[in-house]
C-alpha cells in the first residue's frame, strides 16, 4: 500500500478501508483471512439454533418474512440490518468464535455478518467479501490495540467487541457499498452514535447482542451514508473523539505502524473449545493431565488454576448457574474437561451445570492470578486423593497464531458446527466454496448454501 497522502486517524483509516488491494497482500494474510472467515461462518451456523438467536430473529421480524439478506442457518431472508443483527448474534452466541489476544476482543463476529449481508444484496464476489472482512477486521483491531484502548474499554465496563466492532462493521459495509472517502467518514461518525457494549453482560444472553448490534449498526451506518445521511466526519480525531469520550487517549504512530503490510488477522486465535478466550487453555491443560496420568474424576482431591494477571479484570463465575455463565468459569472449565475429556458445545450448556459431579469438582477448584505468567498462559495443578501433585503448563494455547490449527483441524471444526443445521452434502459444498472463496463470482451463491433448504 502506498504512503498515504492524508493525515489524521479518520482520514487514514478511511483511505486504508477503500484503497487496500488484494494484489498487494501477502499469501499468508489472505490465507489467515480465509481461515477466520470460514471459522466465523461455522460458529454462526451452529449459533443460529440457540434460543436467544431465534428470539432476536422473532422480535426483529415480528412475524414478517421477505428481504434480501440470508439469516444464517435458517430459510429466512430479512432486511440487511436485521440479518446482520441476527447473524452477528449467532456468531458470538456460543463464545466459540475467534479472539484477538492483543486487544481482548472478538472482531470477526460483528465484521463478518456486516460484510456478508452487503455482499449478498449487492451480488459482490467472494474476493470482495474477503477484502471487506479483512479491512473491517483491521480497522477495529487497530483502533483497539493502539495505546491498549480495548483493554481500557473493558476495564471501564465497556465491551470492546461491541464498541469497536461498530467501526469494523461500518468499514466492511462501506467498502462493499462503494462509498467514497467522504461518505465513509460519515459512516464512521454515524456508527459512533450507536457504539456500545457492556462487560456486565458476560455470562448472559446479552453478551452476544453486543456483537449483533455492532454488525447491524455498521450496516445501517453505511447504507444511510450512501443515501446522503451525514454524521461527524472526524470521529477519531479532534475534540470529543471516541478516545476522549471513553476517558482515554490513543497513539497514532502505534496505530499506523505497518498499516497495509502487517495485518492483525495474522495474530488471530481460533478457538478449539466453546468457552471464553482464556478458559480455552484451561480445558487444554485438564485434558492433557487426565490423559497423561489416566485420571478419573474420582482421583481428584482438588485443583488450582493459575492465570495471568492481565485477565483479572474480566468476569469469572466460580460456581456457574447457567450454561452461559459456565463459559466464563475457570473452575468449571477445568472440572468439566477432567470429567468429560472434552470442551465442546455440549460441555458448556445448562445440562452440564446441572450435573452434581461436575459442580462438586468445580467447588473443589480454585483460581489465582499469577504475575509470573505471560498473557493467556495457564498452569493447572491437581492434587490427587492418593497424594500425587500433578501440574501442566500451557505456554501458548492451541489455535493461537504461534500454535495454529491445521487446515484439517479447522475443517473438522467447521463441519461439526455447520452440520448442526445443514445437510452433510451442503456442508461439503459450502466448505469447498469457502476454501476457494476468491473464485466465487456471487456471494449469493454462498449464502444460499447457508440455508437448510439450499435455496
Amino acid at each position: 500500500m502506498a504512503t498515504p497522502a492524508t493525515s489524521g486517524i479518520t482520514a487514514r483509516l478511511t483511505e486504508f478501508t477503500l484503497s487496500t488491494r488484494y494484489e498487494d497482500l501477502a499469501p499468508e494474510v489472505i490465507a489467515e483471512a480465509r481461515n477466520s472467515l470460514m471459522d466465523t461462518l461455522g460458529v454462526a451456523l451452529i449459533g443460529s439454533r440457540e434460543h436467544a438467536t431465534r428470539a432476536i430473529l422473532k422480535v426483529s421480524t415480528d412475524g414478517t418474512t421477505g428481504g434480501t439478506a440470508t439469516v444464517l442457518g435458517t430459510d429466512t431472508r430479512a432486511a440487511p440490518t436485521v440479518a446482520a443483527a441476527v447473524n452477528g448474534y449467532a456468531a458470538h452466541a456460543l463464545d466459540y468464535d475467534d479472539t484477538q489476544h492483543r486487544l481482548s476482543g472478538h472482531m470477526s463476529a460483528p465484521v463478518t455478518p456486516a460484510a456478508l449481508v452487503i455482499s449478498e444484496m449487492r451480488h459482490r464476489s467472494g474476493k470482495d467479501l474477503l477484502m471487506a472482512y479483512l479491512v473491517g477486521f483491521e480497522v477495529a483491531c487497530r483502533l483497539g490495540r493502539a495505546a491498549a484502548f480495548a483493554t481500557h474499554l473493558n476495564k471501564r465496563g465497556i465491551h470492546a467487541t461491541g464498541y469497536l466492532g461498530h467501526f469494523g462493521a461500518a468499514a466492511a459495509a462501506a467498502r462493499l457499498a462503494g462509498l467514497d472517502a467522504a461518505t465513509t467518514r460519515s459512516a464512521f461518525g454515524i456508527a459512533a452514535g450507536h457504539a456500545s457494549g457492556i462487560v456486565k453482560s458476560f455470562g448472559t444472553m446479552g453478551k452476544a447482542q453486543n456483537a449483533g448490534n455492532a454488525a447491524q449498526n455498521g450496516v445501517l451506518a453505511a447504507l444511510l451514508a450512501e443515501l446522503g445521511f451525514t454524521g461527524p466526519t472526524e470521529m477519531f480525531d479532534g475534540k470529543n473523539n471516541i478516545f476522549f469520550m471513553c476517558g482515554a487517549e490513543t497513539n497514532e504512530q502505534e496505530m499506523f505502524d505497518g498499516l497495509g503490510t502487517q495485518f492483525e488477522v495474522t495474530t488471530n486465535t481460533l478457538k478449539i473449545f466453546a468457552c471464553a478466550g482464556w478458559r480455552n487453555p484451561i480445558v487444554e491443560a485438564a485434558m492433557a493431565l487426565t490423559a497423561a496420568h489416566n485420571l478419573k474424576a474420582g482421583d481428584v482431591e482438588s485443583m488450582k488454576v493459575s492465570a495471568c494477571t492481565g485477565v483479572a479484570h474480566l468476569p469469572n463465575y466460580p460456581v456457574p448457574r447457567t450454561g452461559l455463565e459456565s463459559k466464563f468459569s475457570a473452575e468449571f472449565a477445568a472440572s468439566v474437561a477432567v470429567i468429560d475429556h472434552a470442551g465442546g458445545v455440549q460441555q458448556f450448556c445448562d445440562a452440564r451445570i446441572a450435573d452434581a459431579a461436575v459442580i462438586d469438582l468445580t467447588r473443589r477448584t480454585t483460581l489465582e492470578y499469577d504475575p509470573a505468567l505471560g498473557p493467556y498462559q495457564i498452569r493447572l495443578a491437581i492434587n490427587t486423593r492418593d497424594g500425587r501433585k500433578l501440574s501442566h503448563f500451557v505456554p501458548c494455547q492451541k489455535g493461537d497464531h504461534e500454535n495454529p490449527m491445521s487446515w484439517n483441524e479447522l475443517l473438522t471444526k467447521f463441519r461439526a458446527n455447520a452440520s448442526a443445521v445443514l445437510p452433510d452434502k451442503q456442508v461439503d459444498e459450502l466448505a469447498l466454496m469457502l476454501e476457494r472463496i476468491e473464485s466465487v463470482h456471487d456471494v449469493a451463491d454462498l449464502t444460499r448454501l447457508c440455508r437448510p433448504a439450499g435455496r
